[in-house]
């Protein structure tokens, strides 16, 4: 009796230590690494260089962007960057970028994480880099779902409000991915992002490799699929967690 209860314990133990780690909280995402389903155990920050090639320009971004868990139920995260753009039609450009800003609530923690939250861009950003220089808004929903061991389904639903001449126009957001174990240092991240109005639409495998409790190293490969996103994108990052 005295031993199948310690292999009960054990059992039960080990089912919570697994549904703890089971959405891999630490693996963010690349394309909407502001707007995810988890809530971080700490503070984090990342900083990225991203190489954009677009049509009509080629864009340089070295980027700043993390969070802080308010509490175990709610996370704000911040996002900007310096900008370098060589379009087609006029001289080369650089400036500072819009800051997002993104908050969430976690509905679901069990096995799965579930959150809802909103979203809004400061127009902080040079008026004469393309796309900056908008107040945007919208509020999204985000779903982490266990398939395995080694498998979790990502997805983020958004309605973004979208600063377009004088107006805000509706879009709908759709990123749908996957985060693969390799082990327990490496794992691989892919995500099929859309946004209606803008006609975007970008396919990207990324990795995240961990070096130690603290930090990360990672990097994506990414291909547009529509007109109005990047014909090919390439980033790199280092994240570090303030455990």
């Amino acid at each position: 009796m005295k031993m199948f209860l310690i292999l009960l314990m054990t059992l039960v133990l080990c089912q919570i230590l697994w549904a703890q780690d089971a959405v891999k909280s630490d693996v963010h995402l690349f394309q909407t690494f502001l707007r995810d389903a988890p809530i971080s155990s700490s503070g984090y920050g990342e900083f990225g260089v991203a190489y954009l090639n677009y049509d009509f320009l080629n864009q340089t971004s070295l980027g700043l962007q993390g969070g802080y868990p308010i509490n175990e139920k709610i996370e704000i995260d911040v996002g900007l960057g310096f900008l370098f753009m060589n379009p087609d039609f006029a001289d080369n450009q650089s400036g500072l970028s819009d800051i997002a800003v993104t908050g969430r609530y976690l509905i679901v923690e069990d096995n799965k994480n579930l959150s809802a939250g909103g979203y809004l861009t400061l127009p902080v950003g040079s008026n004469d880099l393309w796309g900056q220089n908008r107040f945007n808004f919208g509020a999204f929903a985000a779903i982490r779902q266990p398939l395995n061991e080694k498998f979790v389904f990502t997805g983020v639903l958004g309605l973004d409000f979208l600063e377009i001449g004088n107006d805000h126009e509706a879009a709908i957001l759709i990123n749908i991915g996957t985060i693969y174990a390799m082990n327990e240092k490496l794992h691989l991240v892919g995500e099929l992002k859309f946004q209606s109005r803008v006609d975007y639409v970008l396919l990207s495998g990324g990795a995240d490799y961990s070096l130690n409790e603290k930090g990360r190293i990672r990097g994506a490969l990414g291909f547009g699929l529509d007109d109005g996103a990047p014909d090919f994108m390439i980033m790199g990052s280092y994240m570090l967690f303030l455990r």
